[in-house]
């Protein structure tokens, strides 16, 4: 090996890693700095968690790393967790048709008790399949998306769903179903021939 590829090597890998989307930590909606409010850092917070686990079943802190390590099995930026404020948040590849323009500095978040069902959706085409929250009639549009601006993401900031890659999205939909539980919500209505 030559010293000039041994330099394009490593010149390389140090832009590699530059380029590298990191994960950020959680920063809050952008008005969380407010005096005596809660502190917008936390996240996963046992207060919300207000009703026991069931017998045989996770508690709320496994059921979120279970739902967290399904996203980032389909990507490692991903991230899901409970904001400061009680909502249940997605990063990364959430309510878009691909990739791309990706910059990982926003974050769709719901409450709990703002959520109708949850869909697990087969896609067909890239075999990645998804998991589907949806509003309640009572609350049209509450999926909100917290964060920084991206001039090349063209979705608005609030919606009424919130959509996410995941695996097993099944088990996923089920751990997602039982954590709106746990947090003191109830999945209203299932989908037929969704089960």
């Amino acid at each position: 090996m030559s010293a000039k590829s041994a330099i394009g090597t490593v010149a390389a890998a140090m832009l590699l890693a530059a380029c590298a989307p990191s994960s950020p930590a959680y920063f809050g909606p952008q008005l969380a700095w407010v005096p005596g409010g809660p502190d917008p850092t936390a996240i996963n917070s046992p207060a919300f968690a207000v009703r026991p686990p069931l017998p045989a079943r996770p508690g709320y802190f496994e059921t979120i790393k279970y739902i967290d390590n399904g996203v980032k099995y389909i990507d490692p930026y991903a991230q899901f967790f409970v904001s400061f404020d009680g909502q249940m948040c997605f990063r990364g590849l959430v309510n878009r048709q691909g990739g791309l323009f990706e910059n990982y500095q926003s974050y769709w978040c719901m409450h709990p008790t703002e959520v109708n069902n949850v869909e697990a959706l087969v896609n067909n085409i890239t075999t990645v399949n998804t998991i589907r929250f949806w509003c309640v009639i009572e609350a049209p549009q509450c999926a909100h998306r917290y964060g920084h601006s991206n001039f090349l993401d063209e979705s608005g900031w609030v919606r009424n769903s919130i959509t996410a890659e995941t695996r097993p999205f099944r088990g996923q939909r089920d751990a997602i179903e039982y954590l709106i539980y746990l947090m003191g919500g109830q999945v209203r209505q299932e989908q037929l021939g969704q089960r």
